[in-house]
Order: C-alpha cells, then sequence, then structure tokens
C-alpha cells in the first residue's frame, strides 16, 4: 500500500483564516497588486511569443509521458546521479525525508547550512527538524530571507513574501542589522533593501558548511537537478559550500533534455511574464579532481510523500504541477484572501487539490468546499492542463461520500435536494420561506437567514420572495379558462 502523505497545517479553523486574511487590508492590496501585474505579465509574454502555445503544449505532453513512467525515470535518474559520484535516497515520508538530511548534516558535523527556495522543503519542514538539532539554517532567496525574519510561511508559491510591503521588509531588516550589529538600513527603497540582503548574507555563503536546494526539474538520462531563479543565490549555494543536498519531489522527473528544452520556459512564462528565467543552475555531479566548482559531495533525497499514490488515478495530472503559481495569480479567491488562510504550505487552485490529495483528506479538508467560487479562471491559467475544476468538484463529491462533511451540513443540503427534486416540494420550500423571510427582512431585502444561510448572507443581500410566484398567479386568473402553470 503507497503512503499517504503528511503536510504542516495552520490548526485555527478556516473562518479564523479567513477573516483573519480579510481584516489585513496591507496583505490584501499588496497580494492584489502582484497577482495582477504577473497574470497581464504572463498574457503579454504569450502575444510577443508566436510559437510559445505550441512550445506549451509539447511540455504537457512531455510531462504526462514522464509520470507515465515514473518509476522506470526514477531508477535511471538514480542510477546517472551515482554514476557521477552523488547519493540518492528515496524517502517514503516527510519525516524520512528529514531524517535524512538531518543525518548527512550530523555525520559530517555541519553547524551552518544555506538554503535556496524550496517548496518541498517547507512543506517536509527542514528548518525546524535542523535547527532541533543545533544547526543554523539561513534562507538566501530574498522573499524566504524575509519571510523566515518575520517567522513565517511563504503566501505564494512563487513570491514568498509578495504579502509584505516595503515599509514591513524595512522594520524586519532594521531589527535584522541590530541583532546582528550591523547598520540597519535607512531606507525602504527596494534597492537600499537589496543591498543591505546582498551584505549580510555574502559571508553566510562562504562560512556554511552545507548547501541545500530544492529543484524544478530532474532530468533522468544525465543525472541533473535544474534550477531555474531570478536572483542568482542558487549558483552561490551549489558551488561554494563542500556539501549539497537535493531535496526533489519524484514528480519533478523528465526524461531527457529534449524534454527540458520546452518545460524549463514555462515557470518564468507563466509565473512572472519572462521569456526565461534570470539563472539556470544545473548540477549533474560532484566536484571533478581538477575542478574549482560544485560540491565535494552530493546527496539528492527523492520525495514521495503521498505522490505516488496519485499515480493511475483520476488525479494523476496533478503530479504535472510546476510550481508556476499562474493559478494563484488569476484566483479571484486568491486575490482576497492570500496564501496563509489556506492554512497550507500550497495555497490557491493547486493548494485546494493538492493538500487533501497528498494527505487522503487527512489535512485541510475542507479547503475544497470553502475557497473556491468555481469560476473556471485557474484551468484557464495552467500552463499544465491540470484539470483543478474537475479535482474540485471531484473532492467535494468524496468528502461527502466519505462523510467528511458537517452533519448538519450535510442534512441541510440533503433536505434541500429532495424538496427541490419535485414541483410539490419546490412550493412547500416556497411557503415555508416565505413565512421565515418576515423574521431577516430589512429596509426591502433580505440581509440575513437561518442556518447555513446567515455565512452566505455575511457578503450578499438579495430581493424577498414574492408574496405570490408567477405560477400561483396563474393558476389563480387562468384557472377558470382550464390552464394550469407547468410547473406546477
Amino acid at each position: 500500500m503507497k503512503a499517504t502523505g503528511t503536510l504542516p497545517q495552520d490548526p485555527r479553523p478556516w473562518r479564523q483564516r479567513r477573516d483573519a486574511a480579510l481584516a489585513d487590508t496591507t496583505m490584501r492590496t499588496t497580494i492584489g497588486m502582484v497577482t495582477r501585474r504577473l497574470h497581464l505579465a504572463r498574457q503579454t509574454v504569450y502575444q510577443g511569443f508566436p510559437t510559445g502555445e505550441s512550445d506549451r503544449v509539447q511540455s504537457v505532453q512531455d510531462k504526462r509521458d514522464a509520470i507515465k513512467n515514473m518509476e522506470a525515470l526514477l531508477a535511471e535518474f538514480r542510477r546517472s546521479v551515482e554514476d557521477h559520484g552523488g547519493r540518492t535516497y528515496l524517502a517514503r515520508s516527510a519525516a524520512d525525508a528529514v531524517e535524512i538530511v538531518r543525518t548527512i548534516a550530523e555525520t559530517a558535523g555541519v553547524r551552518r547550512v544555506v538554503k535556496t527556495k524550496s517548496m518541498a522543503t517547507e512543506e517536509i519542514e527542514l528548518n525546524p527538524g535542523l535547527i532541533a538539532s543545533g544547526i543554523q539554517v539561513i534562507e538566501t532567496d530574498l522573499g524566504e530571507y524575509i519571510i523566515q525574519r518575520a517567522g513565517e510561511k511563504p503566501s505564494h508559491i512563487l513570491a514568498p513574501a509578495a504579502h509584505k510591503n516595503r515599509q514591513a521588509v524595512q522594520t524586519l531588516f532594521q531589527s535584522d542589522a541590530r541583532n546582528a550589529g550591523m547598520e540597519p538600513p535607512e531606507s525602504d527603497d527596494p534597492t537600499v533593501l537589496t543591498r543591505y540582503a546582498r551584505e549580510r548574507m555574502r559571508q553566510e555563503f562562504l562560512e556554511a558548511d552545507m548547501g541545500i536546494t530544492g529543484g524544478n526539474f530532474l532530468v533522468a538520462d544525465t543525472g541533473s537537478v535544474v534550477l531555474i531563479t531570478n536572483e542568482g543565490n542558487a549558483d552561490l549555494v551549489t558551488s561554494c559550500p563542500p556539501i549539497l543536498v537535493s531535496v526533489v519531489g519524484v514528480e519533478k522527473l523528465l526524461k531527457d533534455w529534449q524534454a527540458l528544452q520546452h518545460l524549463i520556459q514555462q515557470p518564468a512564462m507563466n509565473g512572472v511574464g519572462q521569456r526565461l528565467s534570470s539563472y539556470t543552475t544545473i548540477v549533474s555531479g560532484t566536484r571533478p579532481a581538477d575542478g574549482v566548482e560544485g560540491p565535494q559531495d552530493w546527496h539528492v533525497v527523492l520525495l514521495d510523500n503521498g505522490r505516488t499514490r496519485l499515480l493511475d488515478t483520476r488525479y494523476e495530472d496533478v503530479l504535472s504541477c510546476i510550481r508556476c503559481g499562474a493559478c494563484l495569480n488569476a484566483c479571484p479567491v486568491f486575490r482576497q484572501i492570500g496564501g496563509h488562510a489556506y492554512g497550507s504550505v500550497y495555497s490557491g487552485p493547486i493548494g485546494i487539490v493538492e493538500t487533501p490529495l497528498l494527505t487522503d483528506l487527512t489535512i485541510l479538508p475542507e479547503l475544497p468546499s470553502v475557497a473556491c467560487t468555481m469560476c473556471h479562471a485557474c484551468a484557464d491559467a495552467c500552463p499544465m492542463d491540470i484539470n483543478l475544476p474537475g479535482h474540485i468538484v471531484a473532492l467535494r463529491q468524496e468528502k461527502v461520500a466519505r462523510h467528511l462533511t458537517a452533519q448538519g451540513v450535510d442534512l441541510t443540503y440533503r433536505w434541500w435536494a429532495r424538496q427541490w427534486a419535485t414541483p410539490q416540494g419546490y412550493r412547500r420550500s416556497i411557503r415555508l420561506a416565505r413565512f421565515g423571510q418576515r423574521f431577516y427582512r430589512k429596509q426591502g431585502l433580505l440581509q440575513s437567514g437561518p442556518g447555513l444561510a446567515r455565512g452566505w448572507f455575511k457578503t450578499r443581500t438579495m430581493p424577498p420572495i414574492a408574496e405570490e410566484t408567477f405560477g400561483e398567479w396563474w393558476n389563480k386568473t387562468r384557472n377558470g379558462e382550464g390552464h394550469k402553470y407547468a410547473g406546477q
């Protein structure tokens, strides 16, 4: 039996997470601005790139083929890495992955680690696991560095600190500078803040005992880990420390460089609207004896954590996700509540689907029901043609079938469905609602309701039910002529 994955989650109930997000005006303004800008940039880059759509379609096919042949490609990748001096490990669970990395670090006497941005390491909560062993961990991606200083989780798959404005970042950096005995940045100008972060981290790269990366793609035939970044920090993390550990999900596998040729453009084009990311870092083995760059020791931890459970299921295409964030940028719900309200490291439409799937609906099973309007914007935005709306509906159905919905909610919808299944039941419900609305009517509109309707009316009003429906009027006025309203 394939193991169920585990993911970190915010223990607060959905309503608390949602309401806290809606009350955070700075976050909502910043997230809204960032996502709209990135979404527009994506549209613009395709308009100026005639072969962009055909390349995207080919990428989808290459990724689907790799998922179908995952077992064979995984074995080929591991052989290739080990042929080039690296070591590979298969981590069935998040706990296994953390233990593997911790053992490598402790065996080598590692005291300081520098990291690139990695959603996989967020997923397994690697940083707390290493810190608990007395190992210092420094995030080197600017966004990750910011949220590490704030003690927060990423709010966006692609832009971890998208919820923070310049003033908030300056405040964090001023506190960080005082603790480090450095001159604090005196301006919230992005250039000043970036310069401070660069000066702060430069020495960390040189003094680190170990570098840790994620991976955007794994090329099976050469055993290569491919990283794409816009800051260049991955070059330093993979070349300065003597030990390198790459923690990458097994779904990142590709057959060869031809498949990579089209796919390597997709995260940048669909995530930030660039033809290609600023930096592409490729690790294909350890440092040669006469070389000056690359790790002396290279360890690749291949993470399952529930992924292989999705093979040969209706949800298999979820494994094609390239973490571009396009679905987040297009989602109207994400634009309003940001990433933290989802309660998972994976937010937005892909998080709604992936979080319950990887954990067999044991973690945040409410997401498909509460954080989606079924507008299908995510389906239009996804470059990998993942059927996100279809999966959200399927997960809702699965929740009902497995009795994971609240009993009151289940009974309410069952009663409603039963009543509206027949004309007689519909008429009874209208009469009941007409009687009950007198208690919730205000200034000529319905502004509240009982039970589940109370939450619906928090952001809506609606006209009251007519004192006499069309069907009732028709039957009354035309009855003498032998006519009857068809709906009756």
